[in-house]
């Protein structure tokens, strides 16, 4: 995963907070991200003074979970997204407003409470952002220098 977009999966995980329940579909994704976690033995695990991670294969793609260090509480999971596996929805959205920018990289982040959202990474020349796409609107997440 690029540095970047971890990057960007490092804030969402250190800053989610709980809204409203998430769809049924990312409530069924986030027990089955639970289950794969706990049956798999080939997660790698990491730790820095903010949360734990482990790293492990999802579906064929590179997925993360994230755990709170001080108190061990499921913070979320995100999942490598590349090429067309993008939704044409929110391809459709980023295309609406950064239709001259091109897509790095990106995720999809489902947080303990079963919200999910992509995160994109667009560039354009030396510029590049994180994008936050979720219910078919696209904000700017974070400039990246």
């Amino acid at each position: 995963m690029k540095k970047l977009i971890f990057s960007v999966t490092v804030l969402v995980a250190l800053t989610t907070a709980a809204f409203a329940a998430g769809n049924k579909s990312d409530k069924q994704m986030l027990k089955d991200l639970e289950q794969t976690v706990k049956n798999s033995t080939q997660v790698q695990w990491s730790t820095t003074d903010y949360y734990t991670k482990g790293s492990f294969s999802f579906n064929g793609k590179s997925a993360s979970v994230f755990y709170s260090s001080d108190n061990s509480s499921l913070i979320g999971f995100s999942i490598h997204t590349v090429g067309n596996d993008l939704p044409a929805e929110v391809s459709a959205a980023i295309q609406k407003k950064y239709s001259d920018w091109k897509i790095t990289d990106a995720i999809y982040f489902i947080d303990a409470y079963g919200n999910g959202s992509y995160f994109a990474q667009v560039e354009k020349g030396k510029n590049v952002l994180a994008l936050k796409v979720s219910n078919g609107h696209t904000l700017i997440y974070s400039r990246m220098f």
